[in-house]
């Protein structure tokens, strides 16, 4: 993860990041990425070779809801259930992610927004 950060380090305005460590094979990662255009990400993992759970959400520079990806077990309704994906539009359906995966869509999409 430190690396990703480091590569995308032109995007990030400041970044407050915790692990901690719930057990010998569970930790979690949580914590606050700003980046240059005041677009936010506010993230929460549990990192486990057993265990998934997380909640990324991406805001825009007036805090409002751009993508929120979540693990919680609502939605049932939803395919790919636990993971879902909230949008200004709805809920949707949304592959089991990470904080790198997050990252780098992020990346893609404010990379597209500074070149239009």
């Amino acid at each position: 993860m430190e690396k990703k950060l480091e590569e995308c380090k032109w995007l990030i305005k400041k970044k407050s990041i915790e692990f901690s460590l719930v057990s010998e094979e569970m930790g979690i990662i949580k914590g606050k990425i700003v980046f240059v255009n005041n677009y936010s990400l506010d993230f929460r993992e549990l990192v486990s070779a057993e265990h998934t759970g997380y909640r990324f959400q991406f805001m825009n520079g007036d805090n409002r809801l751009i993508k929120r990806w979540d693990s919680a077990p609502h939605h049932k309704e939803i395919a790919s259930f636990p993971f879902h994906l909230h949008t200004p539009e709805g809920v949707m359906e949304c592959d089991n992610v990470n904080l790198i995966e997050v990252i780098v869509s992020i990346e893609v999409a404010l990379s597209k927004e500074e070149s239009a």
